[in-house]
């Protein structure tokens, strides 16, 4: 069936298309993200939990018992800036729209037209969504209309902050203010049906309380209000530290109530003692933004703002929770890159937060943060946060694969520190030496040698230290006609025979490990800022301060390549797997590629946020960078892996396409043609059509199903014969209707006569019944329409596999076989058009085992005729088939000899 798609529309910029994607690169996904400030929803379906949250334009669902990712929703064109759910949709609002999903797909929407507002807050009333606005308004719109029902504006003196819909309270909502009061509305009347007094502190926060009529109060000062607001009396209140910014309740045998404050701490209220039990000291490192206690559980959840959710779970009768799962990911932005692994689909990513991350790029339930031992505990001692504890931000690290399972194998060096610490992948935790510079300088740059036995420290003195990466234990300094200002790179060759370093002393120097004495000392034009290293090429790749980068081949010490484009300082580059390209990025917002074999520039994207690091995946299918302002890691997909790219030059005054960044879901490339070389302005309207060529066998796109079990149809029904024979009911059923009455008399009112001459009597005429059916009328109407059996084959196709097998039994048989004949030229028709090659073969096959011996006892009929045409197009189709099939197996076997 062909349908059109609607039109493809180009923006069109400065005479040039606008594309979604570079020549080589396309925003793939995004990971990393967790959940940001906007609080999070939970909700049950059965007996399993679901948790909503928030990551900016998209939200994320996962299931609360195993804390695995179960889909991410559709991206909204504005921020989502709260969420709430009934029954098993989630709205979401963005700007001054809420919309529903079903499992991450849009399925309503309500709001929108005029007025400049934003919702702050939703609340699900059955059939209605109440909104409060950031232009002090209630709006109340029905969700099966779409329509605004109400709307409620607040005077200048109510100024509103919070909403809550208290239990058993119909129609009612309380609404809070910054000015300490509260309000209880009617939105049915609209009207306003109390306010209560001044609570002594703006109004941050409203919780029900599994009491009836009584209402958490959370207020700016930290003080937690317990209010009747059926008597409008306050019932007690607590006071913590700061803000109070969440409040939630147990449901189980204890009467506990948790609140949060901007400091990332959990306070632990006992209820039936009025006293504090516990302080969660740093359960977050940025302030709490939402607490659920999970229906009769021991178990409180926790969302923050340092992008990570936690569970905590209480022990019988103890007031101290332990920590039960959690899922986080860096809450600043990742500063280093690089993969690693044996499936090569791990990303060792060090972040400004201070912590060392592992986040896999297939399986999000993978990732997971190094330990730095109980920073937790030590915190809470010396009451400070954690990140106060953390080890220095690291500012270059390296992993080495080949002795994961024997010791560490990740080695970092930290800002102003004069020590490298070691870790292992394997154990998740920080390994047990620290490895000191012998001059106590600062460290500034570090590597693991290719054997993974040795760790070097490139200090600020211009030294460089190794060490033994299984013991810890020193072995030798490289000083010796050294540099002689600080290192910034480090690497060894394939066989640790060489060890190359380069300084922003403006050289590069080749050392021998064995002696320790440099080999060949490489003099460059301007400082050396960072240095790469391809293994198998010998390819040294460097950039400088005059924002060059130069390729040395270190088998001839020669400087066979210089590229020269970017306009500010290079952030970071990478070779590519293949040792073909180079990709850097800089300060002025673009990402380049650079083509080694041609020595030109052949991709260059912009975007909005700077490139701080990036790095390119050994199977050469992915791009990892990490911007300014980002706490995640976006993956660029390579398109050279799955579509023909161009890849000619590019002049150094391109204007560089402006990218955005890969979203939670992937970015789509169906909106956009492939095609990247030819400008194409107009609209276009694109028809799916049921046959590419005319020359190409065309299969069906009906199930499998509908054509196998055709075929097997009587095997089927033996299988699914009942074990014991249908009883038959105590009353004889009749096609009849009957009358009321003791004696048994049919309604024959109803009956329809079909005697023409005697329209008045009731007997049916046999002679005059129309026994084609609709599969025979159409096969008949397709042959007197010059043998077009279009309208017939898409009915048939509809029809299943028992139907098909019933209408071809019960052909009407005449003196000619007619209609026989006819499906047997539906059958040629079908295969001269070459389309629904796999259920003319099924129908055929299906037909002949049933009027075979029918065939056989008319020799004489035109119907041997056409079963002769039809064997002649099958040999032909089958053979030229085959002639395909064995050049393209012949093809493949030699493109794999050779």
């Amino acid at each position: 069936m062909s349908t059109v798609i609607d039109t493809k529309k180009r923006r069109v910029e400065n005479g040039k298309k606008s594309v979604a994607h570079s020549k080589i690169y396309q925003p793939f996904r995004a990971i990393g993200y967790i959940t940001n400030e906007v609080p999070y929803i939970i909700n049950n379906h059965g007996q399993d939990y679901f948790l909503t949250t928030c990551v900016g334009h998209s939200f994320q669902t996962y299931n609360l018992g195993r804390m695995n990712l179960l889909f991410v929703s559709t991206p909204t064109e504005k921020p989502i800036t709260c969420m709430a759910s009934h029954k098993r949709l989630i709205y979401a609002a963005a700007g001054n729209v809420v919309i529903g999903y079903k499992r991450g797909k849009e399925v309503s929407r309500v709001g929108g037209g005029e007025g400049d507002f934003s919702i702050v807050q939703i609340i699900i009333l059955g059939a209605y969504i109440a909104a409060l606005c950031d232009d002090n308004t209630l709006k109340l719109w029905d969700t099966t209309s779409g329509d605004l029902y109400t709307e409620i504006e607040f005077g200048e003196e109510f100024t509103a902050t919070q909403m809550l819909h208290p239990s058993t309270y119909l129609n009612k909502i309380l609404v809070s203010s910054t000015q300490g009061t509260m309000q209880i509305w009617n939105i049915r009347t609209n009207k306003m049906v109390y306010q209560f007094g001044f609570m002594g502190s703006p109004i941050t926060c409203l919780a029900q309380s599994p009491v009836v009529d009584v209402i958490a109060v959370g207020l700016l000062d930290g003080t937690v209000v317990l209010h009747n607001i059926k008597a409008d009396e306050k019932i007690d209140s607590v006071r913590q530290d700061d803000r109070v910014t969440a409040i939630t309740f147990r449901t189980d045998d204890e009467q506990v109530m948790a609140t949060g404050n901007m400091q990332g701490d959990v306070a632990l209220w006992d209820l039936s003692d009025r006293r504090l039990s516990h302080i969660m000291k740093n359960a977050h490192d940025g302030y709490v933004t939402s607490l659920t206690f999970l229906n009769n559980q021991p178990i409180l959840v926790t969302a923050g703002n340092d992008n990570s959710v936690k569970q905590w779970i209480f022990e019988k009768h103890n007031a101290v929770p332990h920590p039960f799962k959690s899922r986080s990911g860096h809450h600043a932005p990742p500063s280093k890159l690089q993969y690693y692994g044996e499936d090569k689909k791990t990303i060792l990513s060090a972040g400004r937060d201070h912590s060392l991350r592992s986040f896999s790029t297939v399986r999000d339930a993978q990732s997971f943060e190094f330990s730095q031992g109980r920073l937790a505990k030590k915190a809470k001692d010396r009451g400070v946060s954690m990140d106060a504890l953390k080890l220095p931000q690291i500012i270059d690290l390296d992993v080495n694969d080949s002795k994961t399972k024997d010791w560490d194998n990740v080695i970092t060096c930290h800002a102003n520190d004069n020590a490298c610490r070691t870790w292992s992948s394997k154990s998740k935790k920080m390994g047990a030496h620290v490895l000191i510079s012998s001059d106590k300088t600062a460290v500034k740059s570090t590597c693991i040698s290719t054997c993974g036995n040795f760790g070097f420290l490139g200090c600020a003195s211009g030294a460089v230290d190794m060490f033994n990466m299984q013991s810890g234990q020193y072995r030798k300094t490289f000083v010796e006609d050294g540099h002689k200002k600080p290192i910034t790179g480090l690497t060894t060759d394939t066989i640790n025979r060489y060890l190359i370093t380069s300084s922003v002393d403006k050289t590069i120097k080749i050392w021998e490990i064995k002696t320790a004495k440099v080999v060949h000392t490489i003099e460059l034009e301007s400082p050396v800022v960072s240095m790469r290293y391809h293994i198998d090429n010998d390819l040294l790749a460097v950039v400088c301060d005059d924002l060059g980068i130069r390729v040395i081949d270190i088998e001839t010490k020669k400087i066979v390549r210089e590229f020269w484009g970017h306009r500010n300082r290079i952030t970071d580059f990478t070779f590519s797997p293949d040792s073909r390209w180079i990709v850097s990025a800089s300060l002025d917002g673009t990402v380049r590629t650079w083509d080694l074999p041609t020595g030109a520039m052949i991709d260059i994207f912009k975007v909005e946020d700077i490139v701080t690091c990036l790095a390119f995946s050994p199977d050469s299918d992915f791009l990892a960078t990490a911007h300014v302002d980002n706490v995640g890691i976006f993956l660029w997909s390579n398109r050279t892996q799955y579509a023909n790219v161009s890849l000619r030059s590019i002049p150094d005054d391109y204007d560089a396409q402006l990218l955005q960044l890969p979203s939670l879901t992937g970015t789509e490339d169906s909106d956009e043609e492939s095609e990247s070389e030819e400008e194409v302005v107009e609209e276009e309207k694109a028809d799916t059509v049921d046959q590419l060529s005319e020359k190409m066998i065309t299969m069906s796109t009906e199930p499998r199903a509908k054509w196998q079990n055709l075929l097997h149809l009587d095997t089927i029904k033996l299988r699914n014969k009942p074990k014991e024979a249908p009883k038959l009911p105590e009353k004889a059923p009749f096609f009849l209707p009957t009358l009321p009455g003791a004696k048994n008399q049919f309604d024959l009112s109803t009956v329809t006569t079909f005697d023409k001459e005697n329209p008045e009597s009731k007997r049916i005429n046999f002679a005059q019944l129309n026994t084609d059916t609709e599969f025979d009328k159409l096969l008949r109407a397709g042959f007197e329409a010059d043998k077009k059996f279009e309208t017939f084959v898409d009915y048939a196709k509809s029809l299943s596999p028992s139907a098909i097998d019933l209408e071809i039994r019960s052909f009407p048989i005449d003196g000619e076989l007619t209609l026989l004949n006819y499906y047997l030229e539906a059958i040629l028709f079908m295969l001269k058009s070459r389309k629904n090659f796999e259920l003319a073969q099924a129908w055929l096959s299906t037909f002949l085992n049933i009027h075979g011996d029918l065939i056989v006892a008319n020799p004489t009929n035109p119907i041997h005729q056409k079963l002769k045409d039809i064997l002649t197009i099958q040999d032909s189709e089958f053979g030229r088939l085959s002639q395909q099939i064995h050049y393209s197996l012949c093809l493949i076997d030699f493109a794999r000899r050779t």
